[in-house]
């Protein structure tokens, strides 16, 4: 069975359309071929499955890697997020003790809030359980 890369534009552009669950009647009329030509090709020992097998597992791949990459960059966006929070803490620490006791506890009552909701979205990113 030949290699994708060996392959001729229209058998490329017919293993595309068929990754995009084009039907063979359409892909027929785009590649100049006739639909039993395009159904002999797929079948399970036909001349382009392997080719097509090889592309699936490919998109498969490259669509992994994508989910990946974006899972990655939300991570560092929230790293980003945590770094600027992080950076701002002399100064609300120097604000805070300007607080009366009463204000503090609100205060700290509302920052131990949003400290909870902030680590259970880090960890439903992160895919782990809270402690």
């Amino acid at each position: 069975m030949p290699k994708l890369t060996y392959l001729r534009p229209k058998h490329k552009r017919a293993i595309e359309m068929r990754w995009l669950s084009v039907p063979y009647e359409e892909i027929a009329k785009e590649v100049g071929v006739s639909y039993d030509t395009v159904k002999s090709w797929f079948r399970a020992k036909g001349f382009l499955r392997e080719a097509y097998n090889q592309y699936a597992d490919d998109q498969i791949l490259i669509r992994k890697l994508k989910d990946k990459k974006d899972r990655i960059n939300t991570l560092n966006r929230n790293n980003r997020q945590q770094d600027a929070v992080n950076s701002l803490s002399l100064p609300i620490r120097k604000a805070f003790q300007k607080l009366s006791p009463k204000d503090r506890d609100e205060v700290m009552e509302r920052f131990n809030e949003l400290n909870k909701e902030s680590q259970k979205r880090i960890n439903t990113l992160n895919g782990t359980k809270p402690n």
